[in-house]
C-alpha cells in the first residue's frame, strides 16, 4: 500500500518537497507536513543516475530510476462472517526523474496495487524550480495535491489518507523560505458540481518547521475547497448519486455543492523517537444524496496519533510503532469508527525490510447503521527497493 515513509520508502515520483524525515546524507530543508508530494525528496535521497557517460545527453545522465515492490500476507477476522487469508502484490511501483537543466525537472511514475489499482500512470509532472536562485516553484501535471500529511511507520495507510488523499491534474505554485513553506494550487476536479465543466477546484497549505542534526519538528495546515474530490470520496459520491438517480430520474448525478475540507498536522523527530498527529475533516455537511450519515448529510472526519521508536537489533535497523486512529460520520466510506495498531519493521539486508502489523477495528454502533462489532487484521509485508 502506497505512501509510507519510515515503514517503507515509497518512490512514487511526485511533486513538491515533502513531509517526512529526509533519508539523505546531505542537510536538507525541513519537510513540510502539509505537502502530500513529499516522496520526491525521498526519491532524490536514493539517487541512482542512469549513466555517467559524458557522451550521453545531460538529461539522460541525470535520469534517476527507482522501483518498489511490496508483497503482503494477511489474516482478517471481519466484523461478521468467516476469517480470510490472502497473499497479494500490494504495490509495484516504478519511477523516473530527470533534471533537464538547473531550473526544470520532469518526473513520471507507474503504479499497480492488486485489488486496488490497475497498472496506470500514477503521477507525471514538470517542475520549474531552483532553490539556490529563488524560493518559488511552479509545478504542473498529474500529482497529489498538498492536502494532508499521512505519515506513518506502519504497514497500512492512516485513516486520514483514506479520507483526504487527492490526485488531480493541477497547477501548483509553491514557496519555501527559512522556516516557512506554503503552496497554492488549482485543478479542474472530477466532480462536475451543478454540471459545470470548468476549473473550480483549489486549495492551499502552510507549514512551519525546523531541522537540526538529530531532531526535527513541523506544524502545518491545509484547506481544499471540495473534499468530495478526494480519491475515496469522489468514487463513493458518484456511486451514491447514480444509485439515487436510478430510482428517481429527476436527481442529478452531479453534486449540487462543493464541500470544503481542512486539516492540521504535526510531526516531531527527537533522536530515535517519532511523533505524528493529524486531524482532517469536512467543514460542513455533504448533500445527503452524495454522502449521508443516519438521517442527514455526513460531515466526515479522521485522525491519527502515532508514536514510533527506532533502534538497532543485532545490527539491523528496527522500528516499533503504536497508533490510535478514528473517524466520524464515515460509515458510508466503510471506514472503522476506531482503530488501534501495533507495528514492527526490521531491515533484513540493504533495501529489503520485513514488517508486521496488528490492527484492531471497532465498527460504528448499530444505532448509526454499523454492526457495533470488532475486527482484527494481521499483516506481514516484505518490501524491496530496486
Amino acid at each position: 500500500m502506497a505512501l509510507k515513509i519510515q515503514r517503507v520508502i515509497h518512490l512514487a515520483i511526485l511533486v513538491f518537497a515533502g513531509t517526512g524525515p529526509v533519508l539523505a546524507s546531505e542537510p536538507q530543508a525541513v519537510p513540510s507536513p502539509g505537502e502530500t508530494m513529499r516522496l520526491e525528496r525521498l526519491a532524490e535521497s536514493y539517487k541512482r543516475p542512469f549513466a555517467d557517460n559524458r557522451s550521453l545527453p545531460g538529461w539522460l545522465r541525470q535520469l534517476e530510476v527507482s522501483a518498489l515492490l511490496e508483497i503482503e500476507a494477511s489474516h482478517v477476522s471481519p466484523y461478521t462472517g468467516e476469517s480470510t487469508d490472502d497473499l497479494i502484490l500490494a504495490t509495484a511501483e516504478l519511477g523516473l526523474i530527470s533534471q533537464l537543466n538547473d531550473w526544470l525537472k520532469a518526473g513520471v511514475s507507474a503504479l499497480y496495487e492488486q485489488y486496488e489499482t490497475n497498472l496506470e500512470v500514477d503521477t507525471a509532472y514538470l517542475k520549474l524550480a531552483n532553490a539556490e536562485a529563488s524560493p518559488f516553484s511552479l509545478t504542473g501535471g498529474q500529482l497529489y495535491v498538498p492536502f494532508g500529511m499521512y505519515e506513518t511507520n506502519l504497514v497500512s495507510d492512516p485513516l486520514t489518507l483514506e479520507l483526504g488523499e487527492t490526485r488531480q491534474t493541477a497547477l501548483q505554485f509553491g514557496v519555501e523560505q527559512s522556516l516557512f513553506s506554503g503552496s497554492l494550487y488549482v485543478f479542474k476536479g472530477d466532480n462536475k458540481v451543478k454540471s459545470e465543466d470548468r476549473i473550480g477546484g483549489w486549495g492551499a497549505m502552510l507549514a512551519v518547521g525546523q531541522e537540526d542534526k538529530d531532531r526535527a519538528w513541523s506544524i502545518g495546515t491545509g484547506y481544499i475547497n471540495d473534499l468530495g474530490d478526494s480519491d475515496t470520496l469522489q468514487d463513493v459520491i458518484n456511486d451514491q448519486r447514480v444509485s439515487a438517480a436510478e430510482l428517481d430520474p429527476g436527481i442529478s448525478i452531479d453534486p449540487t455543492d462543493r464541500t470544503p475540507g481542512w486539516t492540521v498536522n504535526a510531526l516531531a523527530h527527537l533522536g530515535p523517537l517519532s511523533l505524528y498527529a493529524e486531524y482532517l475533516s469536512a467543514t460542513e455537511d455533504f448533500d445527503p444524496l452524495s454522502l449521508g450519515f443516519k438521517e442527514h448529510g455526513a460531515r466526515p472526519a479522521a485522525w491519527n496519533l502515532e508514536v514510533g521508536y527506532s533502534f538497532s537489533l543485532y545490527g539491523h535497523e528496527t522500528t516499533a510503532a503504536v497508533a490510535y486512529q478514528g473517524t466520524r460520520e464515515a460509515l458510508a466510506l466503510e471506514l472503522p469508527r476506531e482503530r488501534w495498531l501495533l507495528g514492527w519493521r526490521i531491515g533484513l539486508i540493504e533495501r529489503v525490510s520485513l514488517g508486521f502489523e496488528w490492527a484492531h477495528d471497532r465498527d460504528y454502533p448499530a444505532r448509526d447503521g454499523g454492526t457495533g462489532k470488532s475486527a482484527e487484521t494481521f499483516t506481514a509485508q516484505l518490501a524491496i527497493e530496486l
